[in-house]
């Protein structure tokens, strides 16, 4: 050691954490800008800034309601599309003054985290400073207060210090919701500029309040996870004024999450089931001869406890995994649905939101304490990968910190919970027998229609929809086709296709079988016999012809299978699921082709007549390419349209299903 240098004395103890009072006010600036820019950087979910907010509303409800019994938990919430804002209003516990003073800073909480869904004192510093206007308020018999704090995210941004540090500064005007009640919290985000999200609420495309409740409560806190006492739930009013102004309310809404069981009508609880089943059985009777309620259904759920979940039917529980259920006192939620197709409906028809946004579907989440944390994780099956889309899966723990912001969770609980996922899809398939079969038409997941109902939406489909064919060399004398409209189902497949054979349409193929109950629906033969002239490919009179014969007359094939569809999407996800197999599929006939092919296959269009030389047999439409195999296609829509127009559909063909080679 060096004699010369000089030993400074520290004279008084001092606090490292309060360190940063004798620094430069610049260098504190600095330093506090980089804490809070780092916890901005956690925050990356479009709905981050709701959750933080609704959840602390939720929190401050039920510490009022410790000390007030008879209090109704109540929140009302306002998406204003007109001034891009959020607002809430809480009849909760209130703040302190020094606890309203101090709440914003990082770092600074006064939840416990035992009971309350966030305790890391991190989410008021992403609200008032991960957006430029926030408008904050407090009451109780101690304290009240209503401030405003301006150009926080720009602040923070802000690398040339033109910004002036924000401060919460009094606001004059009392919002309405403020008003709301004699005692809680008020809070209000205006959104809008750079680096916040969403910089506008138009984002979401809804526009009302029937849309905006699905939003929240499926991606936010407010859709509470509870699996057994719901008597103490708080309530909640929804207001939504659009761009126009208009305005749309729901009111004393409970604040819990929609389970897709609650909204898919035809969905069953499999304990149900089990019980009938069991009484059944002592009763003498077949156990497999369930009431009509039973079969055919949407979709099946359970609930699990934490001692069901410890037996799921899966080899990779250990002991260390039961010890973290039993630490965390898991509990879970699982709802298998016959098809994918279930989630665009729910998302069209019940939710009312964008095309191909889907606010519910398959996948895992996990929850603590009550509260939904993260996205969706994929269910990390090894087979039967398709169910993974099919299967909702809700994990919920109890006390288990999330990591900072919103991200997730130590990689031991997001390892349980995964496995614990696969269990659940390992014991909800079990019952897929029960599920109506995948045909690939839209599902009714609202009510059953009625027969009345049912006649009257079959005459306007048939107004609405017509199908029509034009070519007059076709079901001569009268040129009509028999089925009047355009196909809604698989049976409606069936109908045209069988017309188009009988009609003398599609010539070469000979049904030998139809089963509704085998794994494949059918079984048939290409034959080739005269007259030569039918199988031979001529754009008037014949356009689904060969170009030539590439076999004998009186070819007749081997027995081969055939399966219907009115999507062929529902056969791709059977091929995922693993409920058939490419390799024994020869030919599929369907309505619509769908889009699933293009994630693991290719396709060549017949229909295209430069690639007529292809067609080995008259009628076939497509050929569809996998690495290990292909087979035959007949889509019924796109060789109606060739029917009509052979030369008018040639660039559609050639454009959807053609390679530039030169790309």
């Amino acid at each position: 050691m060096d004699k010369n240098l000089k030993k400074t004395m520290i004279k008084n103890d001092f606090d490292p954490l309060n360190s940063s009072d004798s620094f430069d006010s610049e260098i504190v600036n600095s330093a506090k800008k980089r804490e809070i820019r780092n916890i901005l950087k956690s925050y990356v979910g479009i709905f981050d800034s709701f959750s933080e907010l609704i959840q602390n509303s939720l929190d401050a409800v039920d510490k009022r309601k410790k000390v007030d019994t008879d209090l109704q938990k109540k929140l009302w919430l306002e998406v204003n599309l007109q001034d891009n804002s959020f607002t809430i209003a809480d009849n909760g516990i209130g703040f302190q003054q020094k606890e309203f003073e101090a709440f914003l800073a990082p770092n600074i909480s006064f939840k416990d985290g035992s009971e309350t869904r966030g305790n890391k004192g991190v989410g008021a510093t992403y609200i008032a400073y991960g957006f430029n206007k926030l408008t904050l308020g407090t009451k109780n018999a101690d304290f009240n207060y209503i401030g405003q704090i301006s150009n926080g995210r720009k602040w923070v941004e802000d690398k040339e210090g033109i910004v002036t540090r924000p401060v919460v500064t009094s606001f004059e005007q009392t919002p309405d919701l403020f008003n709301q009640t004699e005692q809680g919290t008020f809070f209000k985000i205006e959104y809008g500029g750079d680096f916040t999200r969403p910089k506008s609420l138009t984002y979401f495309s809804a526009n009302n309040a029937e849309q905006w409740i699905y939003l929240l409560l499926l991606k936010t806190p407010l859709g509470g996870i509870y699996f057994d006492d719901l008597t103490d739930q708080a309530k909640f009013n929804l207001k939504v004024i659009d761009s126009s102004g208009s305005v749309t309310e729901i009111d004393n809404e409970s604040a819990l999450y929609i389970y897709p069981h609650n909204k898919i009508k035809a969905s069953a609880n499999i304990k149900e089931i089990a019980k009938i089943q069991k009484k059944l059985l002592e009763s003498g009777k077949d156990p497999s001869k369930l009431p009509a309620k039973f079969e055919r259904l949407n979709g099946v759920y359970e609930n699990y406890s934490s001692k069901e979940l410890k037996a799921l039917p899966t080899n990779k529980l250990e002991d260390k995994h039961h010890l973290l259920i039993d630490e965390y006192s898991i509990e879970a939620y699982g709802y298998f649905g016959y098809s994918t197709q279930l989630w665009d409906e729910f998302n069209d028809n019940l939710a009312k939101l964008r095309k191909g946004y889907r606010v519910l579907k398959g996948g895992l989440l996990i929850a603590n304490n009550n509260m939904l944390q993260g996205d969706y994780i994929a269910i990390p099956l090894t087979s039967n990968i398709g169910y993974q889309n099919q299967a909702h899966i809700i994990i919920h723990l109890k006390n288990a910190d999330p990591d900072l912001g919103r991200k997730g969770f130590q990689p031991e609980i997001k390892e349980l919970c995964e496995i614990l996922s696969v269990g659940i899809v390992n014991k909800l398939k079990h019952w897929k027998n029960k599920l109506r079969n995948d045909t690939g038409a839209k599902p009714v997941i609202t009510t059953q229609i009625n027969l009345h109902n049912w006649i009257k939406e079959q005459e306007n489909h048939e107004q609405s929809f017509p199908l029509d064919l034009t070519n007059p060399n076709f079901f001569k004398p009268i040129n009509e086709i028999s089925i009047s409209s355009v196909p809604q189902s698989e049976q409606d497949v069936i109908v045209l296709f069988n017309q188009l054979i009988a009609g003398g349409v599609i010539r070469g193929l000979k049904l030998l079988a139809t089963s509704q109950y085998a794994t494949y629906d059918g079984i048939f033969k290409f034959y080739i016999k005269e007259p030569r002239e039918n199988h031979i490919f001529e754009k008037v009179t014949n356009p689904l012809g060969v170009q030539e014969l590439g076999l004998p007359i009186d070819t007749v094939s081997n027995p081969m299978v055939l399966e219907y569809k009115f999507n062929l999407n529902a056969l791709f996800q059977e091929f995922e699921n693993e409920d058939k197999f490419e390799k024994d599929v020869n030919l599929a006939i369907a309505w619509e082709l769908g889009d699933a092919w293009k994630r693991n296959y290719d396709i060549t269009s017949l229909l295209d007549l430069d690639n007529l030389h292809h067609r080995q047999f008259h009628g076939i439409t497509h050929i569809i390419h996998s690495k290990t195999s292909s087979f035959n296609l007949i889509v019924l829509k796109e060789l109606m349209e060739y029917l009509n127009d052979v030369d008018g559909v040639q660039d559609f063909h050639s454009k959807k299903y053609g390679e530039d080679i030169f790309e």
